[in-house]
């Protein structure tokens, strides 16, 4: 299509990653390696890029975002060698790569001091895995097409807030149908665009589209932890089910990008297989329902800025506060020793020493370190992308969204690193597994993010 702007073009590919039957599986402790394969993990690549009016590809524009059926991106050496890797094969400078995980709890492990991650089978895995993505991203760039950009907006709820109240004060991990939810669904589905009219004589402009789009993103928020923690099957959960009857309904590639879940679960949970495809049908089916009805945006410009968040470290409330923490962990220690699984025992000597580098900090009169969070904001022409490191509050999420200078903001969580978990300040007198157990963050953190999520936002939005 000729014309005196810039145009966008996309590129999309798919790898499977399935890990080798007998790796250990992550997201819950304890459990003994894999047994088999339930449904494979993937990889799939989307690279994006601005035309030039004559139609060239402005290779420095390019950014490829990928959808990765695993946990996140632990540890500091993964995403760094993805990235190694992309720029190698083609191109693409780490920067300006997403690398977007669903955080499906039924995936290898990816660090090597976790449980099993030091065995041959999951190092191998590891050190092959940014060969995949590469090559994904790589054959995406190579098929790079002019491309329009719609976008969609649904509802469903396939998830419910987790953070429940028990008679006797407790808050556990279960189901508060009266908490805060997010079930919005967002949808960006970018169409092949042709180069000539309909039919003779159609009016200016009109433009001739392929029979089905190229990619469909689907962006929603829910913990892939439908099975519960007893599954020894590899398997992508709901969101591999949703993605595809997106593709069989109103096909193209699907891509899910997991949004801000700290604290959703699916509504459905147990050792059932019907929950990820009862949850997927309905979450795939008001996807596609979004993406047959969306509506064209504006798809350039495509800009991409990032920042890193220094977030405060999490604190103890006084020196007696910390050093009652290290008492009871330590004790802990010693009863796991001898009944304990190496999964409780891995998390139990985190805690502790965790809770002797905040004691010896307090009894110095310091803080523990802040956490580094790359955070990125992709914008493309009417719609944007907040993407960050935690497993963010909903609330936080929605917030970002409700605030966002553009009238359709995706967030992707679980993106480029992992912090854990990102509550809402009301949250942390509240307490529970989120604030007490997998936390590293002061109450300010997910303030900052929002605020600096918000400003890259409104920085690439212009005035």
């Amino acid at each position: 299509m000729a014309g005196n702007t810039a145009t966008l073009a996309a590129g999309v590919a798919r790898a499977v990653i399935t890990p080798p039957v007998g790796v250990y599986l992550t997201g819950f402790a304890g459990r003994p390696p894999s047994t088999g394969v339930h449904d494979d993990l993937t990889a799939t690549a989307l690279v994006l890029a601005e035309r030039d009016p004559a139609g060239v590809i402005l290779e420095d524009s390019r950014v490829a975002i990928v959808a990765l059926d695993l946990l996140g991106m632990y540890g500091d050496a993964i995403a760094p060698a993805i990235k190694r890797e992309v720029e190698r094969s083609s191109g693409i400078p780490p920067e300006r790569v997403l690398l977007c995980c669903s955080h499906t709890h039924y995936g290898p492990v990816m660090h090597g001091e976790w449980e099993g991650g030091d065995a041959p089978d999951a190092v191998a895995y590891q050190a092959a895995l940014p060969h995949h993505v590469a090559g994904a991203i790589a054959t995406a760039a190579a098929a790079l097409q002019p491309v329009t950009l719609a976008v969609g907006h649904g509802s469903v709820r396939a998830g419910i807030n987790r953070r429940e109240r028990k008679a006797d004060g407790r808050l556990v991990l279960g189901q508060n149908p009266d908490g805060t939810l997010d079930s919005e669904v967002i949808v960006w589905r970018f169409d092949p665009l042709g180069e000539t009219p309909v039919e003779p004589g159609a009016p200016a402009g009109w433009v001739q589209h392929a029979p089905e789009p190229l990619a469909i993103v689907v962006n929603y928020a829910c913990h892939p932890v439908s099975l519960g923690g007893g599954t020894r099957l590899i398997s992508a959960d709901f969101p591999g089910v949703a993605r595809d009857v997106v593709e069989h309904l109103a096909g193209g590639t699907a891509l899910f990008l997991q949004g801000a879940c700290g604290n959703i679960n699916p509504s459905l949970m147990g050792p059932d297989w019907d929950n990820p495809r009862r949850l997927g049908h309905a979450l795939g089916a008001e996807a596609a329902r979004a993406a047959l009805v969306a509506e064209p945006v504006n798809a350039v410009p495509l800009r991409l800025e990032r920042r890193t968040a220094e977030l405060p470290a999490l604190m103890p409330s006084s020196l007696e506060t910390a050093r009652a923490s290290v008492t009871q962990l330590e004790a802990e220690s010693a009863r796991l020793a001898v009944s304990g699984s190496l999964g409780q025992r891995w998390w139990n000597d985190g805690a502790v020493r965790r809770a002797h580098a905040a004691l010896d900090a307090m009894e110095r009169g310091t803080t523990l370190p802040p956490l580094e969070a790359p955070l990125s904001v992709l914008r493309l022409g009417d719609a944007a992308l907040a993407a960050n490191p935690s497993e963010l509050f909903c609330e936080i999420g929605m917030s970002i969204k409700q605030h966002s200078p553009f009238a359709h903001t995706a967030i992707a969580g679980y993106t480029d690193a992992i912090i854990w978990y990102v509550p809402t300040r009301a949250a942390y007198p509240e307490g529970g597994y989120e604030v007490d157990r997998a936390c590293r963050v002061a109450p300010e953190a997910g303030e900052l993010i929002e605020s600096i999520s918000l400003e890259l936002l409104r920085s690439l939005r212009g005035p």
